[in-house]
């Protein structure tokens, strides 16, 4: 237990020299986004798991929904001149998520969801960043909610709660967790790499 609350605990920490984690090369053109796959999602039970019925085929268009990849772009980091790309998939999303430890619970009055994702580093520079600081959930008020530190028993973090650090052609598969009010329904998550403000030319977005 103590091990797992220290690991969260350093997350933060690290926040900051996560920002010049990027390398020195890389084209740094690409802006926006690229849906890669389309097809429909299996319907889940109230507090259930929701998963695609089938792998994601090649196709094109602006609507993503679960298990759809996205094609997204970060931002240089200090000293660099390089611009990690990577696609992302949002594989499965769970409501009512238990958390792992005590020191994960939902603050009072809200409920723990999870999101899976995987990350393929499709650029020439390392993708270095705080797991929970990338994607958000956003109920139909359209109310954000962002991540947060932590597992649940949806499945291993991504990151392994801590950093992740994906260097280009690897890929990096784990969870998200966050605390969303009770009653709420989540309709979107979304995705966006080096996050410092809003940027909704670089930010994927997947309906649920």
């Amino acid at each position: 237990m103590h091990r797992s609350i220290a690991a969260a605990a350093a997350v933060v920490a690290l926040t900051a020299a996560l920002t010049a984690c990027n390398g020195s090369d890389g084209d740094g053109d690409k802006a926006g986004t690229t849906k890669k796959g389309s097809h429909s999602s299996a319907a889940a039970e109230p507090g259930g798991e929701k998963s695609p019925e089938a792998a994601p085929s090649s196709a094109s268009s602006t609507g993503a929904k679960l298990g759809d990849t996205l094609s997204l772009v970060g931002t240089a980091g200090l000293g660099s001149t390089g611009v990690p790309t990577a696609d992302v998939t949002l594989n499965k999303f769970v409501d009512n998520a238990k958390p792992g430890l005590g020191a994960f619970e939902p603050k009072d009055g809200s409920r723990l969801v999870a999101a899976e994702f995987t990350i393929v580093n499709t650029g020439q520079v390392a993708y270095g960043e705080l797991p929970y600081t990338p994607p958000t959930v956003i109920d139909a008020a359209g109310a954000e909610h962002h991540g947060k530190p932590g597992d649940s028993d949806a499945g291993k973090p991504m990151g392994d709660g801590m950093i992740m650090n994906i260097s280009p052609g690897q890929r990096a598969t784990g969870w998200v967790i966050f605390d969303v009010p009770k009653g709420v329904k989540v309709t979107t998550v979304t995705f966006l790499m080096n996050r410092i403000s809003a940027d909704p030319a670089r930010t994927g977005r997947w309906t649920l």
